[in-house]
């Protein structure tokens, strides 16, 4: 390990005990020490960033998934994107612009419909149609798919000494073939198959924490003026691991905030 990687990770002691604590942190929750079910671990992370609301959400062996719809969405699609992007490695640079273009058409229809959707609680509040969960679902994959295509370069630029100088995806036809998976969750989210409970909730709960911790990877590399500095997989482990600890930290923060005013005003948050 190069001498600038070594002020930044510091004496092993230090780097191997935050990754051993987040570690030991995050298996614990996930553990029976823990004596709730793993779907209510999941709804836990969906607190933190999701309304929940019942009827805007989709059901499956008479259970509501963490997620609401839109937030299924979200988390799937980019849960799907990153995973897809992984082929790409260390690529650093953004697609063409007209990629670009039609992604952020992607990001601006999920605000249009969400905005449409949240103006449909206020009665006689003009709004162009009626939503529902299956349109919700979609623009909330493109979104999450678009939000991953953009995250992933910036991780990789922002994370590795000798990030790759080509784009996370090259042109339209990478694009379509990523497409074609969102159209495959749209659907099966939307086919509400007993059988696939377990898989989509734990699916969508972990597509929050990847994204998430990425997020706060990148701020606290930046932050800390630590950017571009590692050069292999165990150099990355420590600042991954701040990152996960970060979100683990703002997960818990949040929804406990939130049941905080819930049981204090009365009022749903």
């Amino acid at each position: 390990m190069v001498e600038g990687v070594r002020v930044f990770y510091g004496s092993r002691f230090w780097r191997w005990g935050v990754i051993a604590l987040v570690a030991l942190v995050f298996t614990l929750l996930l553990s029976p020490l823990w004596p709730v079910s793993v779907l209510v671990k999941a709804d836990a992370v969906a607190y933190a960033v999701c309304h929940r609301l019942p009827d805007h959400s989709f059901h499956l062996a008479g259970r509501q998934l963490p997620l609401c719809a839109r937030c299924t969405g979200t988390f799937l699609g980019a849960f799907w994107g990153f995973l897809g992007l992984m082929a790409k490695g260390r690529a650093s640079r953004f697609p063409p612009v007209k990629v670009l273009i039609l992604l952020v058409g992607f990001i601006v229809l999920m605000g249009i419909d969400g905005l449409n959707s949240y103006l449909s609680f206020f009665p006689g509040a003009p709004h162009l149609y009626e939503s529902h969960n299956s349109l919700r679902l979609s623009t909330g994959t493109l979104y999450g798919l678009s939000l991953s295509i953009l995250v992933f370069p910036v991780f990789n630029f922002t994370l590795w000494r000798e990030p790759k100088p080509n784009e996370a995806l090259s042109g339209f036809r990478e694009l379509s073939i990523l497409l074609v998976g969102i159209l495959l969750i749209v659907l099966i989210v939307g086919a509400e198959i007993d059988a696939l409970l377990y898989p989509l909730a734990l699916a969508s709960a972990s597509g929050v924490l990847v994204i998430f911790t990425l997020v706060n990877t990148i701020l606290i590399l930046v932050v800390s003026g630590r950017e571009g500095q590692a050069i292999t997989w165990r150099d990355a482990l420590l600042p991954l691991a701040l990152g996960l600890g970060a979100t683990l930290l703002e997960i818990g923060a949040v929804g406990f905030a939130r049941a905080q005013l819930t049981r204090l005003l009365g009022l749903p948050f």
